[in-house]
């Protein structure tokens, strides 16, 4: 006798409900990424565009640059320019007045001397460069001991107006006066060697030729006191002298005196 194997009608029901269950609905299946909007893709490209431009404009800004003078170290004012004064760097120079490496052969032939103090690493410029010679129209240079009594040692550097003053006292009974006004060339620091033994600094002064003997009877006297009046100024500008009677100097009165 043959068996039956076929599943009843209500087996074939539930196998059909089993399947529906296991088939994913349309919801639940996952959804394909959806496209970037056009507005996002138009922002990216203008930001790589832009950035190519900003490189590009870069760097044909750095293939301008042109080589113009430095100063190499700091040089005072009043100082002749020299070759060990110049570097040449290269430098965007659009609209600036400096000075192009190619003219260095100029300045150096020709004497140029420094209107103010130039510090190291400072681009030349017309501005502070001059020919004429501080020592011209009767002037003259003299050097005035730094003594911490009688000047302000710290505050003082090259291209300061300065009062030059004679300090009264002394066996000669010479009084107070203002000697001159002065320009500072250079300021040159005190030493020590290795005995312990210590030098005083100096200044550098472009004073009027007139004052010379007066400054350098006091300087050497150790009473030539130093007043601070401005800084930034030029050896083009005026410098007024004070008292510039020498020391031991006698009166016209006195010289038309009659001899006992």
């Amino acid at each position: 006798m043959s068996t039956d194997t076929q599943p009843s009608p209500a087996d074939q029901q539930r196998s059909r409900v089993a399947r529906r269950q296991k088939t994913p609905k349309p919801q639940d299946r996952v959804q394909p990424p959806r496209q970037r909007r056009p507005a996002l893709a138009a922002l990216a490209v203008a930001l790589i565009v832009g950035g190519a431009l900003v490189a590009g404009l870069l760097a044909v800004r750095l293939d301008s640059r042109e080589p113009v003078l430095a100063a190499a170290r700091d040089i005072d004012a009043g100082s002749v320019i020299t070759e060990d004064d110049l570097v040449e760097v290269q430098v965007a120079s659009e609209g600036l007045q400096l000075i192009p490496a190619e003219l260095a052969d100029q300045i150096l032939d020709g004497d140029t001397y420094a209107r103010v103090p130039i510090r190291q690493g400072s681009l030349l410029d017309q501005n502070i460069l001059t020919d004429t010679e501080p020592l011209a129209d009767g002037r003259a240079v003299v050097s005035v001991p730094l003594n911490a009594a009688l000047t302000p040692v710290g505050e003082l550097r090259s291209g300061d107006l300065v009062s030059v003053v004679r300090i009264s006292g002394g066996d000669d009974k010479l009084p107070l006066a203002t000697l001159t006004e002065g320009l500072v060339l250079s300021v040159s620091s005190g030493v020590s060697d290795d005995l312990g033994e210590s030098t005083a600094g100096s200044l550098s002064l472009l004073i009027p030729s007139e004052a010379a003997l007066v400054v350098v009877d006091a300087a050497g006297t150790n009473r030539a006191g130093i007043a601070l009046l401005r800084h930034n100024a030029t050896p083009e500008d005026p410098l007024e002298p004070g008292d510039t009677d020498p020391p031991g100097a006698s009166s016209s009165g006195d010289s038309d005196a009659e001899a006992p």
